[in-house]
């Protein structure tokens, strides 16, 4: 093959296909970070918990998470718009208390049942009867705080004719019990010590709601859950009754410029750790796209429908990951390359014929020549000759439609060699002594 002919072909074709990559690496998106800054509650509360689970998770990955602790969800809103977290837990019906512009849900998690306790001996039909009393309403970042000055607020009940409290929830709960406050609104896992002690407590009621479908019709980010009686301890019978709690979720909100590929290790990461059943949630329930407040990513939105990319079924994440880039990068790579690949046999055959054409055409001269030559002329046509014979002794092998004229090209070398040599030795013969 002459290599040499060839490289003007396939050099081209090698530049060409560098550049495509190189462009195609520019467009794709680029690998995503190995660290995560999550946001989370308090340290022990619930968020704080579920943070650490998924940092355990992410690190089996190969990713790093590193957590970060505070009040809770308006504290985490405002972080995420100011770029310190890339991710963290939200409670719903809090985005109206800090700036959401450019932050996207991922889905909701877990119900979060609202705890509305208060005094037993102030009777409490609804929200309304609120009005002109003590109640704690969390503190200032707190998750609950917005949300319960919302529906404090939509029920007439506002700083204005009422005291609202931004105490600890202990502080709230010791307060309740002494008689010093005489409401308390609280957002917690119903597994939480704080949540058994008053429901035993003597001087303490829980509200049970009325008007279950103003409040999910008014706000679509709650629903309804029934605490159903000895739920919490059948021995103790506690609680005493079955007592519908309205519930917000606890949602996975993100800045909208995070990496996909976070995303999708974030939802992966929350299906294992949140699609175990609970108290209020049927298996597999969550994570869900339903009762989220922001929008909901597009990528979220994908992976809850129709689960993860096919490859991250079946491979590790980071080596799914990994193959989905150089799948982007190398199939139009390929695509553009095999239609090339395809014309080298006939860029091979078409370089075979050329060689054996000159070579046919190079032995008829040679053969024209002899026919009136002086021998010193036949000497070096042989020398000609046997350049071609090296040339196609060494050539490789044909095209078959090749085999049947390089065969006779053989031949035909071989005679006229013969031929040249014994003209040039023919005066040699006729001047030799006898």
């Amino acid at each position: 093959m002459d290599w040499k002919k060839l490289a003007y072909v396939i050099v081209p074709v090698l530049a060409l296909a560098l550049g495509v990559f190189a462009v195609l690496n520019r467009l794709v998106e680029p690998l995503p970070p190995r660290r995560v800054t999550f946001s989370a509650g308090r340290e022990n509360g619930a968020y704080h918990t579920f943070a650490k689970e998924y940092a355990r998770l992410a690190k089996a990955d190969g990713f790093t998470v590193d957590i970060l602790t505070g009040a809770g969800s308006v504290e985490t809103l405002k972080r995420l718009a100011s770029g310190q977290a890339m991710a963290g837990f939200v409670q719903g019906g809090t985005a109206e208390a800090a700036p959401t512009d450019g932050l996207l849900s991922l889905g909701s998690l877990y119900y979060e049942p609202v705890w509305l306790f208060h005094r037993r001996t102030q009777p409490l039909h609804g929200l309304p009867d609120l009005r002109g009393r003590r109640i704690q309403v969390g503190e200032e970042g707190s998750g609950i705080r917005p949300l319960a000055v919302r529906l404090l607020r939509d029920s007439g009940v506002t700083a204005q004719n009422s005291t609202l409290l931004a105490l600890t929830s202990e502080s709230a709960a010791a307060a309740l019990e002494t008689g010093r406050i005489d409401a308390a609104f609280f957002i917690m896992a119903p597994s939480v010590p704080l949540v058994r002690r008053l429901l035993l407590s003597p001087a303490v009621s829980l509200w049970s709601v009325r008007r279950t479908i103003a409040y999910t019709t008014r706000y679509r980010f709650l629903s309804t859950v029934t605490l159903g009686e000895g739920a919490v301890d059948l021995v103790a019978d506690v609680p005493d009754r079955d007592v519908t709690l309205l519930a917000a979720t606890a949602t996975l909100v993100v800045r909208e410029d995070v990496h996909p590929v976070i995303v999708r290790l974030l939802l992966k990461t929350a299906e294992t750790v949140h699609n175990r059943p609970g108290l209020f949630e049927a298996p597999n329930a969550f994570p869900s796209d339903a009762f989220v407040e922001l929008p909901l990513h597009e990528v979220a939105r994908r992976y809850l429908r129709k689960g993860p990319p096919f490859l991250e079924r079946f491979l590790p994440f980071w080596i799914a990951v990994t193959v989905e880039r150089w799948a982007l990068l190398v199939l139009p790579v390929v695509g553009l390359l095999l239609p090339l690949i395809r014309i080298l046999p006939a860029l091979y055959n078409s370089q075979m014929r050329r060689r054996v054409t000159r070579w046919y055409r190079l032995v008829h001269e040679i053969d024209h020549t002899l026919a009136q030559c002086t021998p010193e002329e036949a000497g070096a046509a042989a020398e000609r000759l046997r350049r071609v014979q090296a040339e196609v002794s060494q050539m490789p092998p044909p095209p078959h439609g090749l085999m049947g004229e390089l065969y006779h090209l053989k031949i035909h070398l071989e005679w006229l060699l013969a031929r040249a040599d014994a003209q040039a030795a023919a005066p040699a013969a006729r001047h030799s002594p006898r």
